[in-house]
């Protein structure tokens, strides 16, 4: 083989490496991607379900049923809960008109921390906590002799109070970081496409995945609900050679999810 040949011969083999270095790329990687868009979505679509079997629990709690119009009940716990908020003696029975429609409800006291708690997001964050420590002598109710304690200072009024206490001898200020946990009531939306943390709305309402509604079954007879996925089966071609591929996200019936079995 002359030398121009063997140099295409190599060039031709230089390529053929570097596309199926590309192709065992591709299959490396881009299942991941599409399995962890998968995750996602299922974990949105999920949260959703939760959040609208909530929606109708409160509903069931205010009204004594169900409602099919999952629309109607989100707007109706939703302005339940605003009016407590405004007034916080709007408990018991109550009328509320909303789009010409009258709704009679029952509001349970507390109704608004159950609601906040329910959709509010617990958050953990670290504090700077600065503390005081006073050190006092007082006298011994046993011994008779002068004793030294170590008190906060939020505290000191009540020591100086005791007929025991004598004087105060010095003070001393440190810094220490404290973990609180809490719930977020600053209803927003994430920058994440999928995680979403606001209060709810019509967009709880709908798959993330296809945009079809939930499915919200009743049996008035049990006083029961469930609320299920709308999808049975979904493919999305992805790059020619992939998919995005999901059966049914799962169903919440009487508070049992299908997904924690």
């Amino acid at each position: 083989m002359n030398k121009a040949k063997q140099k295409f011969f190599n060039d031709y083999l230089e390529i053929i490496t570097f596309f199926v270095f590309l192709l065992i790329l591709l299959v490396m990687y881009v299942p991941s991607m599409i399995w962890e868009e998968e995750d996602m979505y299922k974990n949105e679509s999920r949260s959703r379900m939760q959040a609208l079997y909530n929606v109708e629990n409160f509903h069931n709690i205010l009204v004594g049923k169900y409602e099919q119009d999952g629309l109607k009940a989100v707007t109706l716990v939703n302005a339940v809960r605003d009016s407590v908020m405004a007034d916080s003696t709007f408990l018991g029975d109550q009328s509320i008109k909303l789009n010409g429609e009258e709704f009679l409800v029952n509001i349970p006291k507390g109704f608004d921390v159950e609601y906040d708690t329910t959709f509010g997001q617990r958050r953990v964050a670290k504090e700077t906590i600065v503390d005081t420590t006073v050190t006092i002598v007082m006298l011994s109710e046993d011994t008779g002799l002068e004793d030294t304690l170590y008190v906060q200072k939020r505290n000191l009024f009540e020591m100086q109070e005791d007929p025991l206490f004598l004087s105060v001898v010095k003070e001393a200020t440190f810094e220490r970081i404290e973990t609180v946990s809490y719930f977020d009531r600053r209803f927003r939306k994430e920058t994440t496409p999928y995680n979403f943390v606001f209060l709810p709305d019509a967009s709880q309402l709908v798959c993330p995945l296809t945009g079809e509604p939930y499915i919200i079954d009743i049996n008035e007879e049990a006083n029961s609900v469930r609320v299920s996925s709308p999808i049975r089966s979904y493919r999305d071609n992805r790059y020619g050679f992939f998919a995005l591929k999901t059966r049914s996200h799962g169903y919440i019936i009487d508070g049992t999810r299908s997904w924690d079995n």
